[in-house]
Parts: structure tokens; C-alpha cells; sequence
């Protein structure tokens, strides 16, 4: 892509242009550029464009190739946009005499060259009074000779600046400025019409034989290149769009008869800079008609990220380039062309690490800051997950992973073993991938689980910048995982079950389930005794059991494990991991039981002195509850405290149980309907598992 600069070419007789004077002022006007707010007015636009900021590469005229027109458009800005003569002359007669067919020389060179604009610039030494009148009447004299015998119509192309070395005086540039910024943009806006004119013209014979996309694309590419170099971003980036839904509507009509095949592979095509313009001749390419749908989809990408980063959106370049990775990797899957085994993993993966590399160094050249970097950040986590997506896929079908969750959520379906497929069909690509990461995780297991492990850890740094926190939990989870599969039995515990409290705090039910289930399974696998830290991750698990039900919760178990049976060891397992515990382990308000009072007044005991009180307790678990004791305290209408509890072990089935609770006090109470809420608090005490 082009920086952001316009040329303009100086002329004037040799001897003055090898002077120390031409020096002085070829400095002076340098010190005044970049030139600033450069408001361009188009017909072919509805509003006004600001130019912040543009760059001016000053040449010699005599520098430049008088080419011949060329049948290759190339960026407007190629071209110069203004042409200058400087001229030095004081004097009417010396102008009379050589310096007017100086100028006209000049003049009828630069006034046949299209979409150009002129100036002629006359320097002068700035006012001395005691020079008399007549100096400033012979100045006048030649600045009028030179607009009377160049200027066209009713437009000034000539500018008079009193000028000497050390004596700066922003009022003697401003009429230079002015002319040179109208100039500029006068010839910018005639070259564009011209281009755009171009285009429409081409895009209209579409349907018509001989139509070639790649030379619409080059018109195309001209324009964004040229609306780039006037830092015209937001223009440049519309004919980008436009492009590619070009592109993509003759992608729907199948008609791609002007690229060569999907995938035309070089070695080294894995690796090379996913957002890299110079990493592949594509400019070349086009003109020949010989690009391949993926060289083109990936330049297409490259320019169009090139000006979000160099517009300070580097998130957005991130995500686009995601976006187009996972897109055509699945497209790169699908194709019928053979690929080397794991290009598409090998370059998917290396091109989400040069894509954070890139947006880093376009990062640099901006503060990011507050809700901007956390955005970046968590883009360069989105990035870092697609590269051990790749990895995980890598490791299914390599079998160092085993092709089931959480590892075989990345493996699309028709990667699977045992999935039909008609791969098999397709010949063998006699190619290597050249990701030296990817390389060696294929040939060790060691250097494997190094490399997953390490993309894993740079997501979840992302990720944590970012503020995601409940992403970077669940790749925590993935390495928990792989430490599982390892053996790495108490590594897994730790992580799991440090991890359920995380989620919690987020009402992240479905993840806090997941690391609940896998905290308990790997405390067991750890040949660990079921302790309170077992008791508390059950009670968790059984809590996000309620809420989520069997489907969501199940899926990290082995296949054909039944639901009943695997709930009803868990509360087997909290009775024994209570009955071992130092102290009770207080629950409030678990939702695995409801309980209601049936009648607000207490019936009397009819054998002994007391009264009794029905409580509704509902199960919701899927498996029998056995408990101790059930205890309610309850306030009379009188405001007397009364303890209403079970008389002997009970057991709760599945759904709705009526227990009577009983209390000896021999009067009628009526209960305050306020004061009884169901089962404030319940214990699960060293003795069994009771409510209290």
C-alpha cells in the first residue's frame, strides 16, 4: 500500500536549482509540509472530505519518464498532481529577455498532461523601505507580466512569495499553501473522475464476452491505493467492500474462468504472512490471470486490513482476519483440490500468529487504552483460540488427543473417525507443510502437548487482558483436561476445582457444571478421600443439576452412563464425605429440595400431648435421598418459638413427600404464615445427610 503522499514536481533554469539560494528555499518549503485540512469537494460525492494530514514528496521535473500512456492503470498518485516553476527574476527586462520562454517552455510541457495542475512561483526578497518605490513597482510589474501571458481563465496558477533566509513569516506562505492544497485536490478530483468513469465503464460490459475480473479488480485496487495516499481511509475501504461483494457475486455464478485453480500451492505457502501485500507477486498475478482463488481472497484481505491498522482499528483488522481463517479453512477442507496432510491446520495456525504479530506492530503507532485495548486484547484471544483449535484438531487425528470432549469440539464432523467421507477419493498431495511448531507436534507427543499448552496459555493471557474472563476459565478447563489425560492426576484437581467459584460469581451455570463434574471425577481418579472440598464441589454439581438437567450436565461423562444411577452415587458420596467431616456442612436453600408447609394450624396429637404439622418436601433429583432427621422451626400467633421434627430416618423418593413433624406441645397452634419460611437452612450433618 502506498503512504500517504501526494507528488509534486519543481522546475526552474539548471543554474538556479544548483545554487545554495534553491537550497535555502527548497528547505524553507519542506519545513512547511505535511500540509493539513485539505477539504476536498467532489461532484461525485454528497459530502465533503477532510484530509487531515498529507505528505508531499517533492521532484525534480526533469527527473520523471515522459511515459507513454500505458494499458496497466497504476495509483493516481504515481503521477504527479502539481507542477511547479520557480522563478527568481526582479527584473522586467531580464524577464523579457530569457525568463518568459523559460516558463512558456515548461509550460507547454506540463499543460498537455491530464489530470495535472501548475503553479509558477515567484520569489522575491520581502519589502525594504528603503529600497524606494520603484523596487516595489518593478516587483508588481513582473508579477503582473507572468499572469497576463500564463494565466488561463479566470483561475490565479500564479503566486508571489517574499522570501529570505532566516526571516520566517507565515503570512508570506499562506497564498503558496492555499494555491498549492486547490491545485492538489483539483487535479486529484479530475483524476478520479476519470478512473471511476473507468470502472463504471468496465462493470457495465460485465455480461459481455471477453469480460475479465482480474482487470476490474486492478481499476478497483487503483482507486482504494489512490484514496489511501490522500489518507482518504474511509473511501479507500468502500472500494475494498466493493470489490469483494463483487468478487463474491461472481463466486455465486460460478464463474471464475479468469483465476486459475482454488489452490495453486508453493512451498512455504503455510507459513508465509497471512497479511503480508508483498508476500507473493499479486499484482503480477492478476495482470497474467493466473491467481489462484486463494492467493486473491488472501490480497484482498491484506489491503483491507492494512488500512483498518493503518487507521488505529487494529481490533477490527484482528477480527476480520478470524473471520476469514475460519471461513476459508472450512471452505480449504471442503475442496476437492489435494493439499499436503495438515496444511490447513498448519496454516490456519501460523497465520493467527503472524496476524497478532502484524496488528501488534500496527498497534504500536497508537496509545490503545481503556475499552480500545481491552477490545484488542480479546481479539488477539479469539486469534490465539483459532491457533489451538488447529492444534486440538492436529491432536485428534494424530491420537494424541482422544476424540471426544472437550478435545473433539474443534474436529469438524467429517474429520471424525468412523464419520463417511469421501476423502479417500481425492489424490495425494505430494507437498510438506513447512510450520516447524506443527512439524514437530506431529513427530512428539512431548512436543505436542509443549505447543498446546503454550497457544493455550497465550489465549487465556488475552483473554484475561481483555476482561473475558469466562473464556479464559473454559481454555483453564482445556488444560485441566489435558493434565487429566496425562495422568497428571492432582495438577487436573487443582485447576478444576479451583475453577467452579470463578463461574459462580458469573452465573456461568453450564461451565460451573462442567469443571463441578470434572472436580469431583478427578478427585477421584487421584485415589483422593471424598473430604468437604468433595462434599462442597457435589453439592455445586447437584445445585447446577437442578437448574440445568441431565442433558446439560451428563455430556462430560462416558457415553451410556445413566443419569439416576450416577446423581444417586453422588449423594451416596456426600453422605460419606459428611459422615467423615470435622464439623457440619451448612447449605442454604438448595434447590434439589423444596419444601411448603400444608396447613398453617398445627393438628392435635390424638394418643399424647402434643401437635403435629405436615411439611411438603419435594425431590427434585432423579435417585432416592435418604436423611436423618427433619427439624422446622416455627413461630405461633402469639409470637412463641416452636421446633416441629421428624421422630425417626426417613427417605425422600423421587417427587412429592408428605411428612408429619411432630412437636409436644398439647395446644391448638396457629402458625404466623410469615415466620415459617420452607427450609431457611438445611445441614448436611456427620451423621447422614438431615435437614435442619
Amino acid at each position: 500500500m502506498s503512504a500517504a503522499s501526494a507528488q509534486v514536481t519543481y522546475s526552474a533554469p539548471l543554474i538556479f536549482l544548483s545554487s545554495d539560494q534553491w537550497t535555502q528555499i527548497h528547505r524553507a518549503i519542506l519545513a512547511h509540509l505535511p500540509l493539513r485540512n485539505l477539504h476536498w469537494k467532489t461532484a461525485s460525492r454528497p459530502s465533503i472530505r477532510t484530509i487531515q494530514e498529507l505528505g508531499i514528496t517533492l521532484v525534480a521535473f526533469d527527473t520523471l519518464r515522459d511515459e507513454h500512456a500505458s494499458q496497466i492503470p497504476s495509483s493516481l498518485l504515481e503521477k504527479p498532481l502539481v507542477n511547479i516553476y520557480v522563478v527568481t527574476c526582479e527584473d522586467n527586462d531580464v524577464y523579457k529577455a530569457s525568463v518568459k520562454k523559460q516558463i512558456k517552455d515548461w509550460f507547454t510541457l506540463v499543460s498537455q498532461k491530464k489530470n495535472q495542475e501548475w503553479l509558477i512561483l515567484l520569489v522575491v526578497r520581502p519589502d525594504n523601505r528603503a529600497g524606494g518605490g520603484n523596487f516595489f513597482q518593478m516587483r508588481s510589474s513582473v508579477m503582473d507580466k507572468i499572469r497576463a501571458d500564463f494565466n488561463v481563465g479566470k483561475r490565479d496558477r500564479c503566486v508571489q512569495l517574499a522570501w529570505s533566509p532566516g526571516v520566517e513569516d507565515p503570512v508570506a506562505w499562506a497564498d503558496l499553501i492555499a494555491k498549492l492544497k486547490d491545485g492538489l485536490l483539483s487535479a486529484f478530483d479530475a483524476a478520479v473522475i476519470a478512473r471511476e468513469e473507468e470502472v463504471k465503464r468496465l462493470d457495465s460490459q460485465r455480461q459481455m464476452p471477453g469480460w475479465n475480473f482480474c482487470q476490474y479488480t486492478i481499476l478497483k485496487a487503483s482507486l482504494a491505493t489512490s484514496f489511501e495516499g490522500m489518507n482518504l481511509l474511509e473511501d479507500a475501504q468502500i472500494q475494498f467492500e466493493e470489490l469483494e461483494a463483487s468478487f463474491f457475486q461472481v463466486l455465486r455464478e460460478r464463474n471464475l474462468s479468469w483465476f486459475g485453480k482454488l489452490i495453486d500451492l508453493k512451498p512455504g505457502d503455510d507459513t508465509l504472512p497471512l497479511l503480508s501485500l508483498t508476500r507473493k507477486p499479486y499484482r503480477d498475478l492478476l495482470l497474467a490471470n493466473t491467481i489462484s482463488v486463494f492467493d486473491y481472497r488472501i490480497y484482498l484481505l491484506a489491503l483491507q486490513c492494512s488500512l483498518l491498522g493503518k487507521a488505529g482499528r487494529v481490533a477490527d483488522a484482528g477480527r476480520k482476519a478470524a473471520s476469514f481463517l475460519s471461513g476459508f479453512g472450512r471452505r480449504l477442507r471442503e475442496s476437492r483440490d489435494p493439499l499436503p496432510e495438515y496444511f490447513v491446520e498448519s496454516w490456519t495456525y501460523a497465520s493467527c500468529v503472524s496476524v497478532v504479530q502484524q496488528c501488534d506492530k500496527w498497534a504500536d503507532s497508537f496509545q490503545l487504552e481503556g475499552a480500545l485495548l481491552s477490545t484488542f486484547n480479546s481479539v488477539k484471544g479469539e486469534l490465539y483460540e483459532l491457533a489451538r483449535t488447529q492444534v486440538e484438531k492436529l491432536g485428534v487425528q494424530l491420537g494424541h488427543l482422544p476424540n471426544k470432549p472437550p478435545f473433539s469440539m474443534s474436529v469438524p464432523a467429517a474429520s471424525r473417525p468412523g464419520t463417511p467421507s469421501s476423502a479417500g477419493s481425492i489424490p495425494a498431495h505430494k507437498g510438506k507443510i513447512s510450520s516447524e511448531p506443527i512439524l514437530a507436534a506431529t513427530r512428539s507427543l512431548e512436543a505436542f502437548d509443549k505447543l498446546y499448552v503454550s497457544v493455550t496459555n497465550r489465549a487465556i493471557s488475552m483473554y484475561d487482558k481483555g476482561g473475558r474472563r469466562k473464556f479464559a476459565l473454559k481454555l483453564h478447563g482445556c488444560i485441566a483436561a489435558l493434565d487429566l489425560l496425562r495422568a497428571r492426576n492432582v495438577n487436573a484437581n487443582q485447576t478444576y476445582a479451583s475453577l467452579p467459584a470463578h463461574y459462580a460469581h458469573h452465573s456461568w451455570t453450564g461451565l460451573e457444571a462442567f469443571m463441578l463434574l470434572r472436580a469431583m471425577e478427578t478427585h477421584t481418579q487421584a485415589e483422593q478421600a471424598k473430604d468437604r472440598a468433595w462434599a462442597e464441589a457435589a453439592l455445586g454439581f447437584l445445585r447446577a443439576y437442578v437448574s440445568l438437567g441431565a442433558q446439560g450436565m451428563l455430556g462430560g461423562l462416558a457415553p451410556g452412563t445413566d443419569e439416576a444411577e450416577y446423581v444417586a452415587r453422588v449423594v451416596a458420596g456426600l453422605r460419606e464425605a459428611c459422615g467423615d467431616a470435622e464439623s457440619d456442612v451448612a447449605v442454604l436453600d438448595h434447590p434439589a429440595l423444596v419444601s411448603s408447609i400444608q396447613d398453617t394450624t398445627a393438628r392435635q396429637a390424638e394418643d399424647e400431648d402434643g401437635s403435629y404439622l405436615d411439611l411438603l418436601v419435594r425431590n427434585v433429583l432423579p435417585c432416592d435421598i435418604a436423611i436423618d432427621r427433619v427439624v422446622v422451626h416455627v413461630s405461633g400467633s402469639d409470637g412463641r418459638q416452636f421446633e416441629y421434627s421428624s421422630e425417626e430416618e426417613l427417605t425422600l423418593v423421587q417427587g412429592d413427600n408428605t411428612i408429619s413433624l411432630f412437636c409436644p406441645v398439647s395446644e391448638v397452634l396457629l402458625l404466623d404464615p410469615f415466620s415459617s419460611l420452607p427450609f431457611p437452612e438445611s445441614s448436611a450433618r456427620r451423621t447422614g445427610s438431615g435437614i435442619e
